[in-house]
């Protein structure tokens, strides 16, 4: 296993189809590295390069690049929330069009950076319904409650902007989850299972918590911010099988 700031290379098993290579990075998050030493996007493509070469040493160079070309390659954008719409830390250098664009063309090198080393099984989810995330109901002073309309806007004008890469819409299934929660056998989209389930996030919220609730299962959210597990599922399932492509 190779630890490479958020993702890594799991080599257990036998067979090369085993070899799963992730990489989670909000795309240059300044911020994020001050406060929690995060490790940037162009770090860890340094990373992955090592471990190419790593990996040629150990193999082979047919081997090496064979499980580099197989494995699967994942880049999440997801400054937005915290960095721009809740939070201002990037206002004061970009207006919301040029702050889109800035993180459209970072994801863009970053796609064109791994597939010149080999990536071929490469996704770029965009952004799910933003203004539907319980925290942001939950804040939401125009209308308590309900969905944000002008951050789902902001969420739907970025996935377009991502559309000529290897983009998974991740926007329409979660939305889709939220609408007909039945559907997919849960009973609240609204709130989360942690705590009130309005507003706790991250260490915010905990498991011992009275009003937490006892199966998380049957909930959209595990927080005010993140889905659970079952609803993560249905949106790795779109992001695995979804077709990949050559950057242009």
């Amino acid at each position: 296993m190779m630890d490479a700031g958020g993702g890594g290379v799991d080599t257990r098993g036998d067979e090369e189809d085993s070899v799963n290579i992730d990489f989670l990075e909000g795309i240059f998050r300044e911020l994020a590295l001050k406060i929690f030493s995060a490790v940037t996007l162009t770090q860890q493509i340094e990373h992955f390069k090592e471990y190419k070469e790593k990996l040629r040493r150990e193999l082979g160079g047919a081997a090496a690049d064979h499980i580099v070309a197989r494995s699967l390659y994942l880049f999440s954008a997801s400054d937005f929330l915290g960095n721009y719409l809740l939070f201002p830390v990037r206002r004061g250098r970009f207006t919301l069009l040029e702050y889109e664009a800035y993180l459209v063309g970072a994801a863009e090198a970053a796609v064109r950076a791994v597939y010149a080393l080999g990536a071929r099984r490469v996704r770029l989810p965009g952004l799910p319904p933003l203004g539907c995330l319980p925290l942001q109901r939950t804040v939401n002073l125009a209308t308590p409650g309900d969905c944000n309309r002008l951050h789902n806007m902001v969420a739907r004008r970025f996935n377009r902007g991502l559309r000529a890469m290897v983009y998974v819409d991740i926007y329409r299934h979660l939305a889709d989850v939220m609408a007909r929660p039945w559907a997919y056998g849960f009973e609240n989209s609204v709130r989360g299972c942690c705590g009130t389930g309005y507003f706790e996030t991250g260490v915010l919220c905990s498991l011992d918590n009275a009003l937490t609730c006892e199966d998380a299962d049957k909930y959209v959210f595990f927080d005010a911010v993140h889905p659970s597990q079952r609803a993560y599922k249905i949106i790795a399932d779109a992001i695995v099988h979804a077709a990949s492509h050559r950057p242009e």
